[in-house]
């Protein structure tokens, strides 16, 4: 028996537009975001026969890509706050640009990314982050042993997470690419957790010209 794990990070917002840090602060979906939430529930409702649960992060945008999805495969989505992109403090809602040009210590701190202990000021450090995806992880892989699972988070949420499935590739965390309501699956079988298929994104819209 074999657990398949898919994570979907969630459409696109307005912030990541603007390159705005947004971590628990909400901004809407763009009109772009909106097709792509539909464009991934059309792909999975045609692909996944045996979803057995659908796990979002709270925050709104989460939530409503994870609702498109429900809707599509008949699923209630399971709110987790441990699926939280990580709190970016008083840096929540600055573009990266302004981070540069007014804080250029702690932009210089951030771009070490195996600095784990770096902290938002006012937010969280990395290795706080790390536990508590970890922990969420741990608790969605004991609740499930077959079948597919759909977790629907943010780009750091899920990064930390796969650098918790796969951990031999940690020093890889910050790499991996994962696109707006693209499809990242990890195939479970006998506890030992391999990658699949990583920032799939066939199914979506192609970006204006």
């Amino acid at each position: 028996m074999a657990l398949q794990l898919i994570l979907i990070r969630h459409a696109e917002t307005v912030a990541n537009v603007q390159r705005r840090w947004v971590g628990w602060n909400d901004t809407p979906l763009t009109d772009r975001g909106l097709a792509q939430a539909e464009a991934v529930a059309r792909r999975l409702a045609a692909e996944v026969s045996d979803a057995v649960a659908l796990y979002t992060s709270p925050l709104p945008r989460a939530r409503r890509t994870a609702e498109a999805i429900g809707q599509a495969l008949g699923l209630d989505p399971v709110p987790l706050d441990g699926l939280r992109e990580i709190n970016f403090g008083d840096m929540d809602g600055v573009t990266l640009e302004e981070m540069k040009t007014l804080y250029p210590d702690l932009y210089e701190r951030w771009r070490d990314r195996m600095n784990v202990e770096f902290t938002w000021p006012g937010g969280e450090s990395r290795s706080g982050f790390f536990r508590r995806v970890e922990a969420t992880c741990r608790d969605i892989l004991a609740r499930h042993s077959q079948g597919t699972v759909l977790i629907v988070a943010h780009g750091g949420t899920l990064r930390a997470m796969l650098a918790c499935l796969l951990p031999e590739q940690m020093s890889q965390w910050w790499g991996y690419e994962l696109g707006h309501c693209t499809l990242t699956r990890v195939r479970v079988e006998d506890g030992q957790p391999a990658l699949i298929a990583l920032n799939d994104a066939s199914h979506l819209p192609l970006p204006s010209p």
